[in-house]
């Protein structure tokens, strides 16, 4: 594979929590980018339908590819290896950027890209593990083996939404973050994941680790790929919503324009999604009030996060809610609408008042 190799691809992982700002971090970087590089960005979501590939597909001369529905890091290893593959193949980028889910282990996919299959391929240069100041605990990186490896794998650690930190938390994370060892390239306090572009260089520090032998003779899967959106019919993969203390589902509700609803369970988390015609026009004030309404549940009540890409009109907005905080934004997105809630496998969210609440959002078509 790989004919007439030329050059070397530099690789950067974008890591960290849920919510974190992992794909703002992107944003900002291809904001920045030098017009003599071709880039191209490799986007796992943890979600059902996918918010985050639509909306970096949005940018302008930058190739996105999207892997939903699995983490890569563990159950989706072959679609990786096949996506990785047709994007060398296709595009040539000077650079890749890979976001995995915010539920991954980085340390598999730096073996994946250092084995025999892409060594000759790529320099991985910085690896970042973006986290969210605010709610970031010292005792989180103590207690849970997903934090402890974002941290040891990473060449550069991102502190973001440090304005909602008190100065407190801010120096309790940097003083940790800068006694690490081995040490860190750089820790970076921020807000809105601003950060240099030249950041992107840094040497990985982390020589090869051990290559499992299952992982170096990763086969091909043929026949695998990732189910295109239809207008022309509607899908419902919510059935097994219906469970004891959350019977929402058992009556759904009529939404106009509604291409599928999808569901997803694994690592404890569940994902809900809803994908809309690009016909349907929301009231963008009213889907904001819903957003907020989130900070009003119970704890037992509350999403892990919430991301939606709406048609509010000509122009089309992202709405964001997590760590009680919604914001809005205009976006270059053009495709659906379509709103993802993450949420704890024991979840009480109401999901019928909720989809009641979004269909009162929806404009009355002219």
């Amino acid at each position: 594979m790989f004919k007439n190799i030329r050059k070397k691809t530099a690789v950067n992982l974008i890591t960290g929590s849920l919510g974190a700002g992992k794909t703002t971090l992107v944003r900002n970087f291809i904001e920045q980018k030098p017009q003599n590089e071709t880039w191209a960005i490799l986007v796992n979501e943890f979600g059902a339908i996918g918010i985050d590939g639509p909306i970096l597909a949005s940018q302008n001369s930058i190739s996105v590819s999207q892997i939903p529905g699995g983490c890569i890091c563990c159950s989706a290893q072959n679609e990786l290896k096949d996506a990785i593959e047709q994007i060398l193949e296709q595009y040539t980028p000077d650079r890749l950027f890979i976001e995995p889910t915010g539920l991954g282990e980085p340390d598999t996919l730096v073996d994946l890209l250092q084995s025999q299959f892409f060594q000759q391929r790529f320099e991985i240069q910085t690896v970042f593990a973006v986290l969210d100041a605010s709610t970031t605990k010292i005792t989180d990186f103590e207690q849970y083996t997903i934090m402890q490896n974002l941290l040891n794998m990473a060449d550069a650690i991102i502190f973001n939404k440090s304005s909602l930190a008190t100065k407190e938390q801010i120096r309790i994370l940097e003083n940790y973050a800068i006694n690490l060892y081995p040490p860190k390239s750089a820790v970076i306090v921020t807000n809105q994941a601003e950060v240099d572009v030249n950041l992107l260089n840094l040497n990985h520090t982390h020589k090869q680790t051990n290559i499992t032998k299952e992982l170096a003779q990763i086969s091909h899967q043929e026949g695998k790929s990732t189910p295109q959106n239809s207008k022309a019919y509607h899908i419902d993969k919510t059935e097994n919503l219906i469970q004891p203390g959350n019977p929402s589902f058992n009556s759904k509700i009529e939404l106009p324009g509604l291409v599928t609803r999808e569901l997803q369970n694994q690592l404890n988390t569940l994902s809900v999604g809803w994908i809309f015609d690009d016909s349907v026009e929301f009231d963008w004030s009213a889907l904001f009030s819903q957003f907020k309404t989130f900070n009003a549940l119970n704890k037992d009540q509350q999403p892990l996060r919430a991301k939606g890409v709406f048609k509010v009109g000509k122009p089309w907005m992202l709405f964001q809610w997590v760590s009680n905080q919604a914001t809005r934004e205009f976006i270059a997105y053009r495709r659906d609408s379509r709103v993802e809630l993450l949420l704890s496998q024991d979840s009480q969210f109401d999901f019928e008042a909720f989809e009641i609440s979004l269909k009162n959002c929806i404009k009355p078509s002219s």
